[in-house]
């Protein structure tokens, strides 16, 4: 994360999340991760150990459950189908966990950018030249390079926000916000 950006939200003093926020946040997280272990259990490795269970279930105790049970796991292609099913729909429950974490940090953001955009404005306009150029000033490329890096964590927010954050957990997602303070706790005394 650039200095730029840390040093300029802590000499600005925006507030980030409060203690409802990162609670909220750590739910998410929850829901993320068990979406996501559920998702592993079914990858297109496991048919072949899931058969070779059920036949072996079958063979030690030959009830009508465990015939059903081989039955239903018998055909690799049409399990494989049931797994990718399941999987995609896991990946879409966590893209929704996502965008519940982006809706949570898009307001976060928004007071970020505005500070930021405000701060480099006011530092271009008050700013010395140097080699005929306000835009070469140390102060100024600081402020720009803030600018440039909340950009980027803005524009994963809304992609999270618009559902496409299933790669990302909602902590992953807030790390860019919560990193800013130096000990990396979740609490809002250390946020604001």
């Amino acid at each position: 994360m650039p200095e730029q950006f840390i040093s300029l939200l802590k000499t600005l003093n925006v507030p980030l999340l409060s203690a409802d926020d990162i609670t909220k946040l750590h739910d998410l997280q929850k829901q993320w991760k068990r979406w996501d272990f559920r998702e592993r259990q079914h990858l297109p490795l496991r048919v072949a150990e899931d058969q070779k269970t059920a036949f072996d279930e079958f063979l030690d105790h030959p009830t009508t459950e465990n015939e059903q049970r081989l039955m239903v796991v018998a055909d690799t292609n049409l399990l494989a189908t049931r797994y990718a099913l399941l999987r995609r729909a896991f990946n879409a429950l966590r893209g929704r966990v996502s965008a519940q974490a982006g809706e949570i940090l898009r307001p976060v953001m928004q007071r970020i950018s505005t500070a930021l955009y405000a701060e480099h404005e006011r530092r271009l306009e008050t700013a010395e030249p140097v080699m005929s150029n306000k835009n070469r000033n140390p102060i100024v490329i600081e402020s720009r390079k803030a600018v440039e890096y909340s950009d980027r964590i803005w524009n994963r927010v809304l992609s999270a926000c618009g559902g496409h954050g299933a790669d990302a957990p909602p902590l992953e997602l807030a790390d860019v916000l919560l990193t800013a303070n130096p000990t990396g706790k979740l609490t809002p005394e250390t946020l604001v």
